[in-house]
């Protein structure tokens, strides 16, 4: 059975993302599980991670395209997803999708403690790092779909034994994920892949951080610094920038009463002119700065009131 005919199978069983009860992004709680159907009409979505100061626990995101390619980005993890894959990701950490035309998506909310009871190495999979089951990627879309069809409008009779159960279905398709390549990700270049992340990431505020100063400071040729990086489909000052611009919507979440101005962390984040800064966060994130940081107040408010 090919890919096309799996999704067709999917459609006609139970996607409804088209139907008129789901015209519109909506999240469903069902027990510790979160069901959520987002980015209709948007090109771009954000998250912006668990606050240091959040009591929530861990969770990981499940989120599966409905329609086009998207794609994801979070730290060092880049690249796309097809209709009928999945990524896993993080929901603690900051992390984009985007696509250039309409972004709706299945996204499954689950609690870390769960995931990692049942599968220790579970952060070996976020991200897409493995080649995926087809069949169970495009049975986990239809299987999601068809819970929020049944249930949307009416709990389930016990929400944590289906919780449960969506949980259970997860895990079985990262199970059923290729691992053959699993021992040569973690071979020396993934680690020294790892080294120079962590060195971006504490050089960020160096408005002089550049290839050539990345290579030289472990000890390699430019050319092979930016082969490591095409790795990830990407460029040495594209993952630049975009680290300094997801490092600065995390401060300015963080900061949402406003003890640092925008300018002061333009600097921190290296960025040498508070204009350019404030452009390119706008293009970018297709939201200013100073909104940004409104968001992150309207999150804190939210957060007090339940």
């Amino acid at each position: 059975m090919t890919v096309q005919t799996l999704l067709e199978t999917v459609s006609f069983y139970g996607d409804v993302v088209d139907a008129p009860a789901f015209a519109s992004n909506f999240d469903y709680a069902i027990g510790r599980v979160t069901i959520a159907k987002g980015g209709i009409g948007e090109t771009r979505v954000v998250n912006e991670g668990q606050r240091e100061s959040s009591e929530i626990q861990d969770h990981y995101d499940v989120i599966i395209p409905c329609d086009g390619t998207m794609s994801f980005c979070q730290r060092d993890r880049r690249g796309e997803v097809e209709p009928g894959e999945y990524v896993l990701l993080n929901r603690s950490q900051f992390y984009e999708l985007s696509s250039p035309s309409d972004l709706r998506h299945w996204r499954i909310t689950l609690p870390a403690a769960d995931l990692k009871g049942r599968l220790s190495s579970v952060d070996d999979h976020v991200g897409k790092r493995f080649e995926q089951n087809v069949r169970m990627a495009c049975l986990l879309r239809g299987f999601v779909s068809m819970i929020a069809k049944t249930f949307v409008e009416e709990s389930p009779p016990n929400p944590e034994a289906l919780a449960t159960e969506v949980i259970s279905f997860v895990m079985l398709a990262l199970a059923a994920e290729n691992r053959k390549e699993a021992a040569n990700w973690r071979n020396s270049r993934y680690r020294l892949k790892q080294r120079i992340f962590d060195f971006i990431e504490i050089n960020l505020d160096d408005v002089e951080l550049s290839p050539k100063k990345i290579a030289r400071a472990n000890r390699i040729s430019p050319s092979y610094l930016y082969s490591l990086f095409a790795d990830n489909n990407t460029t040495v000052s594209q993952f630049i920038q975009a680290r300094r611009l997801q490092k600065a919507y995390e401060m300015l979440v963080a900061d949402a009463n406003g003890a640092l101005t925008v300018s002061e962390i333009a600097y921190q984040v290296g960025f040498k002119n508070a204009s350019h800064f404030s452009r390119t966060f706008s293009r970018h994130f297709r939201i200013a700065p100073r909104d940004a940081r409104q968001s992150g107040l309207a999150g804190r408010i939210r957060e007090a009131a339940v």
